[in-house]
């Protein structure tokens, strides 16, 4: 905890089935993965089996290419719950199907989800989310954050459950 991750840099990783697989990839797949690398996007296909992922100063920006988006409906969930829960030490239930997948639908928006305006209850935990567009930039994201005075969407979990409230006005 005490590392200075900004002084690590930029990472990148991409997975592999066998690292024997390494040793075969011809000069076109090493030259797609050293693109992926410096500039965060391929110029064709990223050589991967699931994931390739790339973060600038350890997530302040990040990419992350799947293969399968029921993987990426999979660990948008998880990472929601695993945040909610060490911010709150409550236990808190899996995101059922239906949810995830209109999650992950709205990440083609820009999802921002606010984990510093969490409202909470003795029985719920709300969580506003908003669609910001695509930035490269995660400072204009904060500006626009803080510009933002009303949520239309919030994932809710109530009474053990889970669902998406939306507010209109």
């Amino acid at each position: 905890m005490e590392d200075d991750v900004y002084g690590y840099g930029d990472f990148c990783w991409v997975d592999v089935q066998k690292e024997e697989a390494l040793d075969q990839l011809t000069k076109m797949k090493i030259g797609e993965l050293l693109t992926f690398a410096h500039l965060a996007e391929p110029l064709q296909v990223i050589p991967k089996v699931r994931f390739a992922y790339y973060a600038h100063d350890d997530g302040w920006f990040n990419k992350l290419y799947v293969s399968d988006l029921e993987d990426y409906k999979i660990l948008l969930s998880k990472v929601i719950v695993s945040k909610l829960h060490r911010l709150t030490r409550r236990k808190i239930g899996d995101i059922p199907d239906d949810v995830a997948y209109v999650l992950m639908e709205s990440t083609k928006e820009g999802l921002f989800m606010d984990f510093s305006k969490i409202v909470r209850s003795r029985v719920s935990l709300r969580l506003p989310i908003t669609a910001v567009g695509h930035y490269q930039d995660m400072d204009k994201v904060y500006e626009y954050r803080d510009e933002i005075t009303e949520h239309k969407l919030w994932l809710s979990y109530t009474n053990r459950k889970w669902s998406l409230v939306y507010h209109l006005g």
